[in-house]
């Protein structure tokens, strides 16, 4: 009893709620969308999720990582702490709406959709000045997760009786923004009762700018990198192609994200290993690389061999030709996995962050050359060969870093090296 009342279990169990309603929600919808708004707005759902993910991530800037350190050490510094971040994020939007106003007059499937690209920036810009890394950092994420969970859900309910062609698929958008709206009025409530947010310094601001650097690069570029890619292919392929893209990658983020939370209790986990018992570390890691591996095989095979009449019965008839695109991106599973415990576990763990950064730097500008020179002969399918070839480059450039530096958690020296 006393283990379930552990935080690493309870953060665990309210990561898993987080990840709930941000994409097993969206999947609950998406069977519904399918019949309603079509294989074209599914597609139109894709580009503005994709670009909604994008301005996200730049308001968070690596907040989740650099702040969620710094309150869980810093108590006595929770109030400067706080104003920088929020210095900060009222900065952060700017390139969003600079990204967004591009998207929106540039974009051939934006421009007669404008308002989702309002919604989307609203959402996103919410969503960025939601507090989650400071309950992470006092390690009470569960009453946060309770009430993200609540509201996604209470407003998604409205979808299934307003939402009936897709000239109304701009109703997603507008509910999703209240959801956002009310998740980021009252969790930052709860923080404004303790906390007092000051405006900073610019030397400040700088300086907490530089200090996320790193982890927000690390987090940006693969999907700014898709985005582009996603952006680039609409103007090559019909919306309707975009849309069963769409669909079969909405199926493998799920997919992914099933390890997310556990990803999320295990890295602070290693990294006080590595300080107090290296060779605890070492076997402990060793453990997850396994069981990594045989998760995402299962998933990857699973995946592959009922993905067909899974389509079929999901998302409908229409949407068979996805299914292709689900296999190819379901064997990228297990490399994603195994790939993630050496870089963002293990090499992070042991400080290696510029390398890790240069090496998805590098991955990712694989992604976009391999999908501009596969697209005249595999058109759609040029995007999950390329993500399936650039995460085997990546796993193989983790692998021969850390292998010729002896470094690597199965290196005979490596407690000795690291």
């Amino acid at each position: 009893m006393q283990k379930l009342k552990h935080p690493i279990f309870l953060n665990s169990f309210a990561f898993y709620l987080v990840n709930l309603s941000d994409y097993f929600i969206s999947l609950i919808l998406l069977p519904f969308l399918a019949r309603t708004i079509l294989v074209e707005g599914i597609g139109i759902m894709g580009l503005a999720s994709i670009l909604g993910a994008v301005c996200v991530l730049i308001m968070e800037y690596g907040f989740s990582l650099s702040a969620t350190r710094e309150i869980a050490v810093k108590d006595k510094k929770k109030k400067l702490i706080v104003s920088k971040v929020y210095s900060a994020k009222l900065l952060l939007t700017i390139p969003c709406i600079i990204i967004c106003s591009f998207s929106a007059f540039f974009l051939p499937v934006f421009q007669k959709h404008s308002l989702i690209v309002f919604f989307t920036l609203t959402s996103s810009i919410l969503s960025g000045f939601t507090p989650l890394w400071y309950f992470q950092g006092i390690q009470k994420v569960l009453p946060f997760a309770i009430l993200k969970i609540s509201l996604r859900a209470l407003t998604t309910i409205p979808v299934f009786f307003f939402v009936k062609s897709i000239n109304d698929i701009w109703l997603v958008f507008f509910l999703q923004t209240i959801s956002s709206l009310a998740i980021c009025l009252i969790s930052l409530s709860w923080i404004l009762k303790k906390v007092k947010i000051n405006f900073i310094s610019g030397n400040e601001l700088i300086k907490s700018f530089n200090e996320s650097w790193n982890t927000f690069s690390l987090s940006i570029i693969p999907p700014f990198c898709s985005m582009i890619l996603l952006f680039w292919l609409s103007t090559k392929l019909s919306i309707e192609s975009i849309g069963l893209l769409n669909s079969a990658d909405r199926i493998f983020k799920a997919l992914i994200s099933i390890f997310g939370p556990l990803g999320q209790a295990i890295y602070p986990f290693l990294i006080s290993q590595l300080s107090s018992n290296k060779a605890k570390a070492i076997s402990q890691t060793k453990k997850i690389f396994y069981f990594y591996i045989i998760l995402g095989m299962t998933m990857s095979a699973f995946t592959i061999v009922f993905s067909d009449r899974f389509i079929e019965f999901y998302l409908g008839k229409s949407f068979l030709e996805s299914s292709i695109i689900l296999k190819i991106l379901a064997l990228s599973i297990p490399i994603i996995k195994i790939s993630h415990i050496l870089g963002r576990q293990w090499m992070l763990s042991i400080k290696l962050d510029k390398i890790v950064n240069r090496l998805i730097i590098l991955s990712s500008t694989l992604l976009l050359i391999i999908t501009h020179l596969s697209f005249e002969r595999y058109q759609i399918l040029s995007f999950p060969i390329s993500l399936f070839l650039s995460e085997l480059f990546l796993l193989i450039f983790y692998f021969l870093y850390l292998q010729n530096k002896k470094i690597g958690f199965w290196n005979k020296m490596a407690e000795t090296n690291i």
